[in-house]
């Protein structure tokens, strides 16, 4: 079941990056309008630590598929930490906080009690 499941964790991660390419484009739109201070570059970094991300699921799940092949290094603890856990979460909490920065404001709109919302 492993061999069916590796390759779809990168799969997983690389959405993320389509979303954090989907939000940077739409930042900065948004920043041209409202004239906001640009920060829509930082979705590249981003992306950048998601990709890293990305590429050291494919060369982990590649080792762990053939570990007599594999450098034994691709299966330590230390090194998923390092090459994996660290950079994806970096990379997802400044999508996360750019987002909020650029689309907050969306959840703090109030609809206006007997508004017309035709």
């Amino acid at each position: 079941m492993i061999v069916i499941t590796t390759p779809l964790g990168a799969m997983g991660l690389l959405a993320i990056v389509y979303l954090g390419s989907l939000f940077a484009t739409f930042s900065q739109r948004l920043n041209a309008v409202t004239k906001m201070t640009d920060y829509h570059r930082w979705f590249q970094v981003a992306n950048g630590f998601v990709t890293l991300a990305a590429m050291s699921q494919v060369m982990r799940g590649i080792a762990a598929l053939a570990p007599q092949l594999a450098l034994p290094v691709l299966l330590e603890p230390w090194f998923a930490l390092v090459s994996f856990h660290i950079p994806l979460v970096i990379g997802v909490t400044l999508d996360l906080v750019l987002v909020w920065y650029y689309w907050g404001w969306i959840l703090r709109e109030k609809i206006e009690p007997g508004a017309d919302r035709s």
